[in-house]
């Protein structure tokens, strides 16, 4: 998945949300912990009370502060038990998954008592009466604190949250293909469908997809059938008519019609190659080249000499990383308009990172200066021409990563061509 995908953010946040529930709970957990042991030192220290109470029975007391005595040792608890809390009287400990309390001093003694003659205090007597009360003792806590509940609730909990997580992936999986599918269908796999169950939304766009998936593909069957028949019956006549003319006693005629199919069948092949590249079939082959190689290619193309063209700036010896048979293309056609509507040689000027084309004559209409689009009904009766050229000039130079800029300046038409 990338970083950014819809199924890793659904997982971040489904995380993000389990740990903050859990952790709301560990804090509970540990809240009611404190409040469970306030609870029991209070009742422990109460029971403790009544034993030094000196009443003969207590054990209605006893049980409502839900605290018996026990028949262990304060030694065995401190020795094998796990001292929990140390109090002033005595001590809580965990023994065998139980909670005890062990009182094994006696309580501090009385405040001494003063002599209201003599202003002085009395020290206390060696065997108080206090000490006469004490008794060691050992209560077990019998109140219920059984947490089966509390992790119940968060067991549930935590299943819900997975549950709902699991829910949601399993519809959004469907999404994931579908993605997958789309890329699949852009690598040319026009024979993909993907299963659909269910009756949501993205079920239906995945049974639209689908449907969607078939007709661009019968559809591209057909157009590669249509181009197929095309270029075979328009090169049956033109191999013949080319065969016909290396027939004929050699002359200016017959070399003219020799070059005149020659250019013919060209661009047949020509037109072949863009449909691929406007289909999205071409791969470019970059390599680098230098721009006067590309440059004289371009004239052969359009059976013209450079003598044709005013060029400047050659002595910049521009590297062009390009893919060869595409690049000539674009160039070929920028020249071609600029041959054909200028009324002076055009001036091709060659920088260290860009080349410009400026050529005299009217400035470029409006509709013609979007060469995103290859036709526009503005002008599609114009004998000046559809804007092909420009559209697919256009088209080869942005798959490169390159800039077209056109400008009208002091009458001149410059079509500016930025390489970086």
């Amino acid at each position: 998945m990338h970083k950014h995908s819809l199924l890793r953010l659904i997982s971040i946040f489904f995380f993000l949300i389990f740990t903050l529930i859990n952790g709301l709970f560990y804090i509970a957990h540990q809240h009611f912990s404190k409040q469970k042991e306030s609870e029991q030192i209070r009742r422990f220290l109460l029971a403790d009370r009544l034993f030094h109470d000196n009443k003969q029975d207590f054990s209605a007391e006893l049980k409502q502060l839900m605290v018996r005595p026990s028949n262990l040792s304060s030694q065995e608890l401190f020795s094998k038990g796990k001292i929990l809390m140390e109090l002033p009287f005595g001590k809580m400990v965990s023994f065998k998954d139980r909670t005890f309390f062990a009182n094994d001093r006696p309580p501090p003694p009385p405040p001494p008592a003063f002599d209201l003659g003599r202003f002085d205090l009395m020290p206390p007597p060696l065997f108080a009466p206090w000490m006469d009360h004490f008794t060691s003792v050992v209560l077990e806590d019998i109140a219920p604190h059984s947490l089966k509940v509390f992790w119940a609730v968060v067991a549930a909990v935590d299943l819900l949250i997975l549950l709902f997580f699991a829910y949601i992936i399993r519809k959004l999986l469907p999404l994931h293909r579908l993605k997958n599918a789309i890329i699949a269908f852009k690598d040319e796999d026009a024979t993909l469908d993907l299963p659909v169950s269910g009756n949501d939304e993205i079920s239906q766009i995945t049974h639209e997809f689908n449907s969607a998936l078939n007709k661009i593909a019968a559809m591209r069957e057909a157009r590669s059938l249509f181009l197929r028949n095309v270029l075979h019956e328009l090169k049956t006549p033109i191999m013949k008519g080319s065969l016909t003319t290396d027939c004929l006693e050699s002359s200016a005629d017959q070399q003219r019609l020799k070059r005149i199919f020659s250019r013919m069948d060209y661009l047949l092949n020509e037109f072949a190659k863009m449909e691929n590249f406007n289909s999205g079939e071409w791969r470019l082959n970059l390599q680098e080249y230098r721009f006067v190689d590309l440059l004289d290619h371009s004239c052969d193309m359009l059976l013209c000499s450079r003598k044709s063209i005013i060029v400047h700036g050659e002595e910049n010896q521009l590297i062009v990383k390009a893919d060869f048979d595409l690049f000539t293309v674009a160039l070929k056609n920028l020249l071609d308009n600029a041959l054909k509507y200028s009324v002076s040689k055009p001036v091709l000027t060659i920088k260290a990172d860009a080349f410009e084309i400026c050529s005299q004559g009217e400035p470029l209409p409006a509709e013609k200066q979007d060469f995103s689009r290859p036709f526009n009904r503005d002008f599609e009766n114009s004998s000046a021409g559809l804007g092909l050229g420009l559209y697919i000039t256009d088209s080869v130079l942005k798959k490169h990563g390159f800039r077209l800029i056109y400008k009208y300046t002091e009458g001149y038409n410059c079509f500016h061509v930025v390489l970086n």
